[in-house]
């Protein structure tokens, strides 16, 4: 034997194979190189979302009041550059401020300019007042500078609370139609209607027109009393100006951004598919071995176990035991993976069995070799590729089985799940509405990350079945 061939056979094997000639036997397929980028990109965004999204993140997607602002069921910004009718994107504006006191009153004030290139204009303004005592009085006045030219006045507005809410107030609506009144135009709004839009808009003989051009908005905020904050640099004034489209990937009905959404079910699907993979896998091991190597008494009650397991229903029984007993995410994981062991365990108890009358184990026996000393060195390198083919194998019908339990609002965590997103977009009719931003991405995604696996089965195949390797 030549040094190369004696430096070869040496150190650990699985199958003849060393690390290394396994990594290469992955690897040598397109299906491997594929598997192996995707399952990077699946891992990468999932870290890059633990960064991205704030660690209470939890807390915030179920709190309505902080998804306020965003407009309700927005398709994704993005689809201006296929539509001809343009729309106007979510904005928030954080203008330039000077403020000075007079005899005990505050006058703050700013002005803005923003361009209105948009067929549909923004359908609401609010105006976030910062740092303002809440015992204090205060009004807000604002003058829109149009590009024909004209300007519109609106306020004083009393200021209660946080924030105004310009389309829901009379008083704006009565100004700005008292002002296409003087011009001769008479416009009747619906009750629902927001008279917001009108700002951004002309109208000739009747009919309203897109106005574009470049808008100036000048504000004074007026409190009567002192504010809190640094008059070098105050940043009392936030103007949110709601538009029609949102982001990259829309709003649902409440306003949640749905990339934040989805970019927070990254993590929680892979963590599903692992850790229910893991559980399921380490059970079969353990189950298998016992049963093939032991025989006797304990293979007898291990295989009758092993048999009710396989026949028990894994996902009626989820549904059942999560309407019962409200379980939770990590709740309908562990029980599934419970479930999920059996026939795995059977065919490593077949293989145990076929390993444990090798003339190899006969002759370590033989020796004086301990058990745990066979288990070790002979039994665990020859199953240890069925053990990972099992693990990689699992994970997809685990995302999809839990993925199918979110969707009937089951199971549920404090981190939305692309199968919570689903049910949400099903129970308020989402696709036969047409918002198809909603329910596409999250069942692509789930589709996703379940292929991700099953390429890298696939591409393991040959380092499982040495019949594949060499023909």
């Amino acid at each position: 034997m030549t040094q190369k061939e004696e430096k070869r056979g040496s150190g650990f094997r699985i199958l003849g194979m060393s690390p290394s000639e396994i990594s290469r036997e992955f690897f040598s397929s397109n299906t491997g190189k594929v598997a192996s980028a995707l399952f990077i990109v699946l891992v990468v965004v999932s870290i890059y979302s633990y960064f991205a999204l704030p660690p209470n993140f939890g807390a915030i997607w179920n709190n309505p009041s902080y998804w306020k602002f965003n407009p309700d069921n927005a398709p994704p910004a993005w689809i201006n550059y296929f539509t001809s009718q343009k729309l106007a994107p979510q904005t928030t504006v954080n203008p330039l401020e000077s403020v000075t006191t007079y005899h005990g009153v505050t006058y703050i004030s700013s002005t803005f300019s923003i361009e209105n290139p948009y067929s549909v204009p923004w359908q609401d303004i609010y105006l976030v007042l910062n740092g303002i005592p809440k015992n204090s009085s205060a009004a807000v006045q604002l003058t829109i500078y149009r590009p024909d030219g004209s300007s519109i006045s609106i306020g004083p507005l009393q200021f209660s609370g946080s924030y105004i809410d310009l389309a829901s107030s009379p008083q704006v609506e009565n100004q700005i139609l008292s002002f296409f009144s003087s011009k001769g135009e008479t416009i009747t709004l619906a009750p629902t209607q927001s008279p917001i839009p009108l700002l951004f808009q002309t109208v000739n003989n009747g009919k309203i027109h897109p106005l574009d051009g470049n808008y100036t908005v000048k504000i004074l905020v007026t409190v009567f009393g002192s504010v809190a904050g640094s008059s070098k640099d105050p940043n009392f004034i936030t103007v949110i100006m709601r538009g029609n489209v949102y982001g990259l990937m829309g709003t649902d009905f409440e306003g949640h951004d749905l990339w934040e959404g989805l970019l927070a079910g990254f993590p929680i699907d892979l963590e599903i598919g692992i850790v229910s993979a893991v559980i399921t896998m380490v059970i079969a091991i353990v189950v298998g071995i016992m049963s093939g190597y032991f025989r006797g008494w304990i293979d007898e009650v291990l295989t009758r176990i092993t048999d009710i397991v396989i026949t028990m229903p894994a996902f009626p029984l989820l549904i059942v035991f999560s309407v019962l007993f409200a379980w939770s995410l990590w709740d309908a994981i562990l029980f599934l993976s419970i479930l999920s062991w059996g026939g795995a365990a059977r065919i490593i108890r077949s293989m145990i069995m076929q390993i444990r009358e090798a003339q190899y184990i006969e002759g370590a026996k033989i020796v004086g070799a301990r058990g745990s000393w066979i288990l070790r060195n002979h039994i665990l390198p020859q199953i240890m590729p069925y053990s990972l083919y099992l693990l990689v194998t699992s994970a997809p019908g685990a995302i999809l089985t839990i993925s199918a339990l979110n969707f009937l609002n089951l199971a549920g965590s404090a981190y939305p799940t692309w199968g919570n997103l689903l049910y949400w977009a099903d129970s308020t009719g989402a696709l036969y509405a047409g918002m198809w931003w909603w329910v596409i991405p999250p069942g692509l995604l789930i589709a996703f990350v379940a292929v991700v696996f099953i390429l890298v089965a696939i591409a393991s195949e040959p380092v499982v079945n040495p019949r594949l390797r060499y023909g």
